[in-house]
């Protein structure tokens, strides 16, 4: 297949993405601790595990384009269904779960989970979140420390467009992001500081490991990082999202801004303030987006209110990043969030669902169709269920 765009620059950002997706009943749609299990049974070696129990976790290849990224995913969302489906489980891709006690999961008996419980304690035993994390290549060249800098600036634009929990326990909880607001209880998450450079950020994480204040670099949880295992920035601030187009434009939105952010199209929000400031007024933006959504108004110091609606920054960054989104091939990717502006986030269709009468079990059986989509595991299900109702009445 021919490729439009710059090729040599969809080499220099080449992006992945791993997710993270909810096991659940069928019948039901309660959580389920059944990932041992769902692991041993995949075939593939592409599907694996998180902290929990209820959780798996997928990551895709390394991707030049976002249309190569939407096979990919869909690929991986299969592999882990048909995983799942051989438990007689289905998995469910939002930030939290609507309703389901999130302390019955039962915890990973492997090393890296064993000693996360060790670390955060009840903190982690209490609380289940899922995510999408998307990982941007950053060419040798670039800093990528000075680079997060600016990208910082605009995930809370990224929240906003992802936002897939707004309920908790069965509950509306006011948020259309629940799992933000679970996760900043732990240390190292949000917004990441500003870094002059990346002699300073390296001699901040030394400081950090020697004490024993964290056991790896891995354990610094920022909403941007610099990966410690592969070259690139890693943003971690969206819910994991039910459908497989939105992830995608989403996705394609991040290495666009990462890309943009290096061309020099975009420019840091707050940079006319002092550090300490434009870090506050980011983490306040990252609240606000989780709260609110895409109903959010962001704080906006270089502009005469001193705040912008986020409908309107998320349009003008589309503007911005347009050029480079074109020669990374990913423009008809990228415009697409504007249907997720126009039509809703998830949070916002779950609220919609839940006032025409869905109950939260409708709800869940919802989110497992949204995340089937598109993947071919839903079309394999539909077969399945005509099949069983074509079968005739046993006369035994």
């Amino acid at each position: 297949m021919k490729r439009s765009g710059d090729a040599a620059l969809r080499q220099q950002y080449t992006v992945g993405v791993e997710e993270e997706y909810q096991l659940v009943s069928p019948e039901t749609g309660e959580l389920r601790s059944h990932g041992r299990a769902v692991r041993d049974a995949d075939q593939t070696g592409a599907v694996g595990g998180e902290v929990k129990d209820t959780m798996l976790e997928i990551g895709t290849p390394v991707c030049r384009d976002a249309a190569e990224l939407a096979a990919r995913i869909g690929e991986r969302r299969f592999q882990a269904s048909a995983a799942a489906a051989s438990e007689d489980l289905e998995i469910l891709a939002a930030g939290v779960h609507p309703f389901s006690r999130p302390d019955v999961a039962g915890i990973t008996q492997e090393s890296r989970p064993l000693m996360l419980i060790a670390l955060f304690r009840e903190a982690l035993r209490q609380h289940s979140i899922w995510g999408m994390h998307v990982h941007v290549a950053v060419p040798p060249h670039r800093d990528r420390v000075t680079l997060m800098n600016t990208v910082r600036s605009f995930g809370p634009h990224l929240l906003a467009l992802s936002c897939s929990s707004p309920f908790h326990l069965g509950v509306d909880t006011g948020y259309a992001s629940f799992r933000t607001l679970v996760w900043r209880g732990f240390p190292f998450v949000g917004v990441p500081p500003r870094f002059e450079s990346a002699a300073e950020y390296r001699a901040y994480v030394d400081l950090l490991l020697q004490v024993g204040t964290i056991p790896d670099e891995r354990t610094l949880y920022w909403s941007v990082r610099p990966s410690a295992r592969y070259p690139t920035l890693e943003l971690r601030m969206c819910d994991a999202c039910p459908r497989l187009d939105e992830a995608v434009s989403i996705a394609a939105l991040a290495r666009a801004v990462v890309a943009g952010s290096a061309e020099g199209l975009i420019e840091p929000i707050g940079s006319s303030l002092g550090t300490s400031l434009q870090d506050e007024i980011l983490r306040e933006n990252e609240w606000i987006a989780a709260r609110d959504g895409l109903d959010a108004t962001l704080i906006a110091p270089e502009r005469p209110g001193r705040g912008v609606p986020v409908r309107d920054a998320i349009g003008e960054l589309l503007e911005a990043i347009r050029p480079v989104a074109e020669r990374l091939g990913d423009a008809d990717q990228v415009a697409a969030v504007r249907t997720i502006v126009e039509r809703g986030n998830a949070a916002d269709r779950m609220r919609r669902r839940r006032a025409g009468g869905d109950s939260m079990q409708a709800i869940a059986a919802w989110l497992v169709a949204e995340t089937r989509a598109g993947t071919g595991i839903d079309r394999r299900a539909r077969h399945r269920e005509t099949s069983a109702r074509s079968v005739p009445a046993s006369n035994g």
